[in-house]
């Protein structure tokens, strides 16, 4: 059976910008990419892309619609490994996915910097994240 990996941001470019060689290791190990993401870029290595409308602002009632079209994308495809990235692509595809959890499903969080913290510009706070 074909292992499958969901990555799911809030915008696609992400994925151009960071997770390429990520996207290629998976798919030489002989696994099927899948990434979830608001946009429509065009990306190596994935073999189905889901355009969701996911919005930067946690305030935008689009997500409603980002999370249930990540409920369904997650249900329907069986992943076995979801990997979630940005803020409101992150929380969105790690509510989405508590189901599939309880089924195996590996789900991880990459936190790509601290944009909540008051601390992330000062020496101090740089140095205590590192």
């Amino acid at each position: 059976m074909l292992k499958k990996v969901l990555f799911c941001a809030t915008v696609d470019y992400h994925f151009n910008a960071f997770h390429v060689p990520y996207m290629k290791w998976f798919k030489e190990q002989g696994w099927e990419v899948h990434i979830a993401a608001n946009g429509n870029m065009e990306l190596p290595y994935v073999d189905k892309k889901y355009n969701v409308p996911i919005q930067r602002s946690p305030f935008q009632q689009a997500n409603l619609k980002a999370y249930s079209q990540l409920k369904s994308i997650i249900h329907e495809n069986h992943y076995d490994i979801i990997h979630c990235h940005t803020p409101m692509g992150g929380v969105l595809a790690r509510l989405a996915a508590r189901k599939a959890r309880k089924k195996g499903t590996k789900v991880i969080y990459t936190a790509h910097g601290f944009h909540f913290a008051k601390e992330r510009l000062s020496f101090i706070g740089w140095c205590i994240i590192r």
